[in-house]
């Protein structure tokens, strides 16, 4: 169970971020609180942050933590204030947010692999 300063700690992602596929493609990404219990995350087609192209969110409500992008929901596993896991409730993976420094973010995601094995992948962002 979570209590609402544990949500607080989402906070380290507020801001704009440019961010480095796996296919090496650039990203842009915005983390804004709505109100108390809400905070959102809009992919921008470019720099510019003015063209939305995708969107997921992240609320707090009795007691859980749970992000959804589209169909997929994850369940918070570890709040800290530099660093935020989630468990798939309906998703193929595993990812958690760590705050490497106050300008570099990363994401991890983690998943099994077709063979059984643990596979992840560190995609790194820059703040703007």
């Amino acid at each position: 169970m979570f209590t609402s300063d544990d949500f607080n700690d989402l906070k380290f992602l507020e801001g704009r971020w440019e961010g480095t596929g796996p296919d090496g493609v650039k990203f842009y990404e915005r983390y804004a609180f709505e109100g108390r219990n809400l905070m959102r995350s809009t992919r921008f087609k470019d720099s510019s942050f003015s063209d939305a192209v995708d969107g997921s969110s992240v609320e707090f409500a009795d007691g859980r933590v749970v992000s959804k992008w589209n169909e997929f929901s994850w369940e918070a596993s570890e709040l800290a204030k530099d660093r935020a896991c989630f468990s798939p409730v309906n998703a193929p993976s595993a990812f958690c947010w760590e705050l490497v420094s106050e300008s570099e973010l990363q994401v991890i995601q983690r998943w099994t692999g077709e063979d059984g094995s643990p596979q992840e992948y560190v995609v790194p962002l820059r703040r703007l």
